[in-house]
Formats: structure tokens, C-alpha cells, sequence
């Protein structure tokens, strides 16, 4: 069982969403986890154990797992984890490193004062009241690759670097720099994540079409170019995912 949970309002801007995820295997069970443009904190509450920062990723994650796995997890927008850390983004990409062991507003009562025992909503709680008792310790975000960021998403990853560039007020270096560690990734590598996230939703949606359109009406060269996107961000055809 997945389900996501609304942050406080004054949250909003930094995190995307709290989620749980609970489950049982009697035998072992294999999970793909796809790239999505953001950073998660996760930690394991059946086992209570530390909580970790799970950086962006480049590409697939396949996991798997037996008898029983509860997670709760803060997926911060892309960018949001900036203002809770000094550590550059790009240093936590592809990986997974003890939230403990990094530069930021979290100390150690963050993991020692979690309420295990008690249900999935009030631990949320509990995560949701710590944030924003930190709000006045916070960095401010880089305007610009916020800005970014909402061009990326509104042209559904089909813009060229140096426009976004230009509209941020910086030079294709400069930019590329500062978004490498604000996001994690590339602008260019964010982009093609965030078109193939728009294609997903795009199949999903179940407009009867042939492959090549959806893929031209997604930005893609033509069907060939889509589905190498495909097995390269998910390890997936179109049409099996």
C-alpha cells in the first residue's frame, strides 16, 4: 500500500509530498523505482532505523524485498532540499547517504524523538511539526532555477538550455553549474526526465494513437527515439509500463 500525504501550507514551496509505503512478501518481490527529478528522505520505521538521503536519480532503481518493509518517505520538489542542506545536491545523485552524516538543519533528534510505536499519520505529523519548527533556519531558494524549473515543466521538457538560460538571467555556464547543484542533475538531464514523466501520463491517459505520434506530440525525434528514452529511464518498453 502506497499513499501520499499533504505537507503544511508553509511547506508547500519545499516539499512535494509525504508518503508511505507498507508491504508484505511471502516470497521475494522485485519493485522498479523510476527517476523523477527529486530527493527523497526515507527511513524505515519498522526497523527504526536513521533516516537517509536518497539523491536524484539518473535512471532506474530496481529494489527487492521479503517479508515485510514499512517506509515513510519527504519528497522534496526539485530544488527544495536546498534549503535544508549546505551539501550540493549533486553529491547525494545515484546515492543514498545517512541524512546524519551531511551538513543541515536535521540533528539528531530528528531520528532519536520519532514516535515508532504510534500510526503512520502521527509519525507524518510529527515529521511535518519538526519542518516547520525549522522554517526559521532555512536558506533561501535560488529564484533563478526556480524559475527554471517552471519553464522545464511548462514546455513538458522540450526547451533548449541556453533559452531557459537567457529568461533565468544567467550565462549557459552559470546556469548549468548552479542547477547541477541545486537539483542534482543537469538541466538537460532534468528536461529528459521530465518528458518522459509528461509521456507516462500521456499513455496513461489512454489516448488510442499510434507510438510514433504520441512521441512526436511528446517531442520526441519519432517512436525509435521514445522508446530508447524508455528503456533507458525505466528499463521498460512504452507498452509495458
Amino acid at each position: 500500500m502506497y499513499i501520499e500525504h499533504l505537507p503544511h501550507p508553509l511547506l508547500s514551496r519545499y516539499i512535494e509530498t509525504y508518503w508511505s509505503s507498507t508491504d508484505f512478501a511471502e516470497n521475494e518481490i522485485k519493485r522498479r523505482i523510476l527517476p523523477d527529478g527529486c530527493v527523497d528522505i526515507i527511513f524505515s520505521f519498522h526497523r527504526q532505523s536513521l533516516p537517509h538521503i536518497v539523491g536524484t536519480m539518473t535512471t532506474f532503481l530496481e529494489i527487492a524485498y521479503l517479508g515485510e518493509v514499512r517506509f515513510i518517505g519527504i519528497r522534496f520538489k526539485p530544488g527544495g532540499i536546498t534549503a535544508f542542506t549546505r551539501v550540493p545536491v549533486n553529491e547525494f545523485t545515484d546515492s543514498r547517504v545517512e541524512l546524519f552524516s551531511t551538513e543541515s538543519v536535521f540533528d539528531k533528534s530528528f531520528g532519536e524523538d520519532i514516535p515508532w510505536e504510534r500510526s503512520t499519520t502521527d509519525i507524518i505529523s510529527f515529521v511535518d511539526n519538526y519542518l516547520l519548527s525549522r522554517l526559521p533556519k532555512l536558506s533561501p531558494l535560488d529564484e533563478r532555477i526556480d524559475y527554471a524549473i517552471s519553464l522545464i515543466k511548462q514546455s513538458k521538457g522540450n526547451i533548449s538550455i541556453p533559452i531557459i538560460a537567457e529568461k533565468a538571467c544567467l550565462s549557459k555556464r552559470q546556469f548549468e553549474r548552479r542547477f547541477l547543484a541545486d537539483i542534482g542533475i543537469s538541466p538537460k538531464a532534468f528536461s529528459r526526465i521530465f518528458k518522459f514523466r509528461n509521456t507516462r501520463q500521456f499513455l496513461k491517459s489512454g489516448i488510442n494513437q499510434s507510438l510514433f505520434n504520441t512521441a512526436v506530440d511528446c517531442g520526441y525525434y519519432d517512436h525509435a527515439h521514445l522508446i530508447k528514452e524508455f528503456k533507458r529511464l525505466s528499463g521498460s518498453l512504452p507498452s509495458e509500463l
